[in-house]
């Protein structure tokens, strides 16, 4: 057992807010629009930075601070399954660095500077404010994006990268600076009318004096992939990384803890490259992309802190077994047939298990695990978790394929304990249920404990609408990185007659 120090990881979880369900869909809407003309709500307060002196860039401070309110049923990955933030305001650098502006360098030629790296830090405020907002409970994050490369209406720019300073307005400031959990502020707007419902009065609402800390620097850049290859069992055809497919009925062949091998050997597992391929280097390095992986990537095993409790130990585990829960924690999260990145109903999402090396390796993964690798290997669960975020009264459902294994083997020893944990993390009474899950594709999402996250299929690989001619290779005038459209597809079943007998449940859809 040892003290959680990665205050990197659930300390300061910092989150545009996204899994990115359907990563090519509409920008992100960061204003409650059903609130135009109505009584709404607002917050306000201070935003306090400390840390290093920002850099400059044609005569301008480069970066701003970015101030995320986040509605508590709506969280992002790995706390929730939200997919954007309720509202957003950004400060900028300019206006939060004018009292040391003195300090700074402006280079006549408009050429970046950053200070040395000895340079003493700082301690600067701003104001700021957000609205309308609807009624609610709410959460205040944020991060100052450092290199001026934010861009929130694209998934492959909307999350802070590597130097970026993370925070948040929390209760608790002292002790996440020791490695602490944090402990956000709730800042509740308007009345409470029943169960997650609040309404706003009609003299409207307001909190102010809501502090905003910002000292994190973020040592990890988002954590870039590309699916490299399928490891499959027999019989299940696989062997395009860009479509990994599982059939709505599968079954694993042997769940048996003491052969973790077959068990291994039963999952359709993903092996998943850190960056780009090698063919697609250069093109991602250059504009309009210009991703980091020139200089080589890595995708960063570490344990995850499951309950929360700021210590990794044996409690620290995934739900329906005793194998250690591990990031990079991957999401496979079904595509809307019609994407967007507001919640507008029930969502469908399955965690994947991760995979250290193999199934022995990560059953004895050290609690202090730290380890970058080029690959990371996933195993797609035969399972789905479908709920109705926005209706904290309505129960979800876990949806796993088949009581058993093909040998006879219970795939959940214990259904009360399981559906406890689930409860437990979802925050909802959740059910479980046997039957076919919904066909369909399913985006794959990369998630660190920093909230960093990646997402394929994204704007890399995929064509917007005026974005012509489409081709292999390119879309209109600029480059196509193939690699960046990969997904899971749940594909018909084996047995239609299972399926027939056994469905999905109706919150899942179909």
């Amino acid at each position: 057992m040892i003290s959680h120090k990665s205050t990197i990881g659930r300390a300061l979880a910092v989150v545009l807010g996204s899994l990115a369900f359907g990563a090519c869909g509409d920008p992100d809407i960061f204003l409650a629009s059903d609130q135009y003309g109505q009584a709404s709500g607002a917050l306000e307060g201070t935003v306090t930075y400390t840390g290093a002196l920002p850099c400059t860039e044609n005569g301008r401070v480069l970066g701003a601070a970015n101030l995320l309110v986040l509605d508590v049923r709506l969280l992002p990955p790995p706390e929730g399954v939200g997919r954007s933030a309720a509202s957003f305001n950004v400060v900028a650098g300019e206006t939060l660095f004018a009292s040391v502006r003195g300090s700074l360098t402006f280079h006549s030629n408009g050429s970046r500077w950053c200070p040395e790296a000895s340079t003493p830090p700082v301690t600067v405020s701003a104001t700021w404010s957000v609205g309308p907002l609807a009624g609610g409970v709410y959460q205040v994050r944020g991060f100052y994006d450092r290199d001026g490369n934010f861009d929130p209406s694209f998934s492959i720019s909307n999350l802070p990268t590597r130097g970026d300073v993370a925070g948040g307005a929390i209760e608790n400031a002292a002790e996440v600076a020791t490695g602490k959990a944090p402990r956000y502020r709730q800042l509740a707007l308007g009345t409470q009318r029943s169960p997650g419902v609040w309404q706003i009065g009609p003299d409207g609402a307001k909190i102010g004096e809501v502090a905003v800390t910002l000292g994190l620097p973020l040592p990890t850049e988002r954590p870039i992939f590309h699916s490299r290859e399928v490891l499959n069992p027999k019989p299940v055809p696989n062997d395009n990384p860009l479509q990994v497919v599982m059939p709505a009925d599968f079954q694993l062949a042997k769940v048996d803890p003491a052969d973790p091998a077959a068990l291994e050997q039963s999952f359709v597992r993903v092996r998943l490259g850190a960056g780009v391929p090698a063919t697609e280097v250069d093109e991602a390095s250059n504009r309009p992309f210009s991703f980091p992986v020139r200089n080589g990537t890595a995708l960063i095993y570490t344990r995850e802190d499951v309950d929360g409790n700021g210590t990794i130990d044996a409690a620290d585990h995934v739900p329906d077994s005793t194998l250690p829960s591990l990031y990079p924690m991957v999401v496979f999260a079904k595509i809307p047939k019609t994407p967007s990145r507001v919640v507008s109903g029930p969502v469908v999402i399955s965690q994947g298990l991760t995979i250290y090396k193999d199934i022995a390796s990560t059953a004895t993964a050290p609690t202090d695990l730290r380890d970058p690798l080029g690959e990371a290997i996933v195993a797609v669960r035969p399972s789905v978790i479908c709920l109705d975020p926005l209706d904290v009264t309505k129960p979800g459902v876990v949806v796993i394929t088949h009581d058993t294994d093909k040998a006879g083997n219970r795939i959940v020893a214990d259904e009360a304990a399981f559906k406890a944990a689930l409860t437990a993390k979802f925050r909802r009474p959740m059910d479980l249920a046997y039957g076919c899950l919904p066909t369909g594709a399913y985006a794959m999402n990369v998630v660190y404990p920093t909230g960093q996250a990646w997402t394929t299929p994204n704007e890399a690989g995929v064509c917007a609408a005026s974005e012509q001619p489409a081709t292999a290779d390119t879309c209109g005038a600029r480059p196509r990185l193939v690699s960046q459209t990969a997904v899971l597809a749940i594909s018909p079943p084996s047995d239609a007659s299972y399926c027939s007998a056994h469905p999905a449940p109706s919150l899942c859809g179909q």
